[in-house]
């Protein structure tokens, strides 16, 4: 009989709504849970045939439909490192500091760092410190995956790696100055010869912050000269020339030699001091093409002479004689070696200015500098002066910027809107460090569900395709932001309600069923 039928389809029924009641009691409890996307419950029907067309059994069967494509709730954070997606898209994640574990996605921009490996840095006073590093990752642990910033690019079609957020992920990373931007204004009614003086810091080399001085003299209307001054204390070998004796007898001699080139002095009787004959002998030193080109002389203590490199790193060997003339025979000359900071400075070639009559820079737009600083750094600058103007009044910078870095430590760090990681350090300067990656596909909803609200690529969902924020239109970031939940309460309670009508009714089917049969039953008495 059909009406046997009637309990499968009825127990069928109330099943099917017991699963989607779970379902709606999921979704509910994940209400305030980041990144949680809802899961809808739908229905199919079930119709088994079997050979005697009037006993088909029917029925009905649950489906779990995914909404993750479904744009949750954007919430704001106090938490600096809080990022919400909103648009297309997932965090990419992986279980591998490097990229190279298992990988997956997820929506929750609750984000942390985590210990991993442990490094050797220089503490206080130079002494090793052991410590570890940290990565940026989810609340589950996974990493968060991106790319680092390579003077200012990103190299997005490589493979993503982990973020690395510790102070002293960057403590050794810096990037010279090769662009500043210089906007001031130049009196014009200075007279020809009249000289002003801006400082300029920069970058060098080797990651150190130098100044340079940028000299501004009027050489006639319209016109201005620029010239760089930076200023060095190189090492220098200085040699000290020491003399000792008696004055007074003719015919003593005193030698300096340097590089194999000699000066003689030969007294004549008359001199007074020692100091009479040193400053001869600075005076010839000084005045020979050989020596002067190698050394520069300069009169010291009483009976001293120092020979000073002419130029940083250069060497030279010097000796000193003295040989008696006379009745003394206590004339003594030798000479030491030692080395000194000479503090220099260096002037560039100048370069011209012209202004048009209503103050602007008629030419150039930028000037070239090639500075060279103490320790050996350097710095090849182009400097943009097209806001540089000449109007009547005082000398007024107005703004100065300039690229590059020195070696900071990261003291913390936020996103912005385009994903990128933004690494404020203690040389008091900010600077981008990473991109995060965003991974898009054609069908998420099709995504597997993995423990800790994050999904994992399946064949349904189709192949990731791996960008940035702001790429082709995806999404976009929101920084110090979550995403919540993209469930919806009234919708819940609504389906909760329905749920339970329909479980009712499933359930009076039954009954009414066995109402029916034991009539039937109850026939044959």
């Amino acid at each position: 009989m059909a009406v046997y039928g009637a309990f499968s389809i009825s127990t069928l029924g109330m099943m099917s709504q017991t699963y989607a009641l779970n379902t709606i009691g999921q979704n509910i409890a994940n209400v305030n849970t980041g990144g949680y996307k809802e899961t809808d419950t739908r229905f199919q029907t079930v119709l088994g045939r079997t050979i005697q067309e009037q006993s088909d059994i029917g029925g009905v069967h649950p489906k779990d439909v995914q909404l993750i494509s479904k744009q949750g709730t954007v919430t704001a954070s106090a938490e600096a490192t809080d990022v919400a997606i909103s648009g297309r898209g997932f965090l990419v994640l992986n279980t591998k500091a490097d990229g190279s574990g298992q990988t997956l996605y997820g929506r929750d921009g609750s984000l942390e760092a985590r210990a991993v490996n442990d490094i050797t840095v220089t503490g206080p006073g130079g002494t090793p410190l052991t410590t570890k590093d940290g990565y940026l990752t989810d609340k589950n642990g996974y990493f968060v995956m991106g790319w680092a910033n390579q003077a200012g690019t990103y190299a997005t079609t490589a493979k993503p790696t982990g973020l690395r957020v510790d102070q002293f992920a960057f403590l050794n990373q810096f990037q010279a100055t090769t662009n500043a931007y210089l906007g001031l204004n130049i009196p014009a009614g200075d007279a020809v010869g009249d000289s002003h003086v801006y400082d300029m810091s920069v970058y060098d080399s080797a990651g150190a912050l130098q100044s340079n001085q940028l000299n501004f003299t009027k050489t006639a209307a319209n016109q201005w000269q620029v010239t760089s001054t930076t200023s060095q204390t190189p090492t220098a070998q200085i040699d000290t020339v020491t003399m000792a004796g008696t004055p007074g007898d003719a015919g003593d001699t005193y030698t300096t030699t340097v590089n194999g080139s000699s000066v003689t002095y030969t007294t004549t009787g008359g001199e007074a001091s020692l100091d009479v004959i040193r400053d001869a002998l600075v005076a010839k030193i000084n005045a020979d093409p050989t020596l002067s080109t190698t050394v520069t002389a300069a009169a010291g203590g009483t009976g001293q002479i120092t020979l000073t490199a002419k130029s940083a790193g250069q060497s030279f060997t010097s000796t000193a004689s003295a040989a008696n003339g006379g009745g003394f025979a206590d004339n003594t000359a030798a000479s030491a070696t030692t080395t000194a900071n000479v503090p220099t400075t260096q002037t560039s070639t100048p370069t011209a200015i012209t202004f048009n009559s209503d103050g602007t820079v008629n030419t150039p737009k930028a000037i070239a500098l090639a500075l060279s600083f103490n320790g050996g750094g350097t710095a090849n600058v182009s400097l943009d002066i097209s806001k540089v103007t000449q109007y009547f009044g005082q000398f007024v910078p107005l703004s100065y910027t300039k690229d590059g870095y020195g070696s900071a430590n990261m003291k913390n760090y936020t996103f912005d809107e385009n994903g990128q990681l933004v690494g404020t350090f203690d040389d008091s300067t900010h600077r981008p460090v990473y991109k995060l990656a965003l991974g898009v596909f054609s069908n998420p909803n099709a995504l597997e569900r993995k423990n800790g609200n994050v999904f994992v690529e399946t064949p349904d969902s189709g192949p990731v395709v791996t960008t940035t924020a702001n790429a082709d239109g995806y999404a976009t970031f929101t920084p110090n932001a979550r995403e919540l939940s993209n469930v919806d309460m009234g919708q819940q309670f609504t389906r909760m309600m329905l749920t339970q009508t329909a479980y009712n009714a499933s359930s009076t089917v039954f009954k009414t069923t066995d109402e029916m049969l034991t009539v039937a039953r109850d026939l044959k008495r």
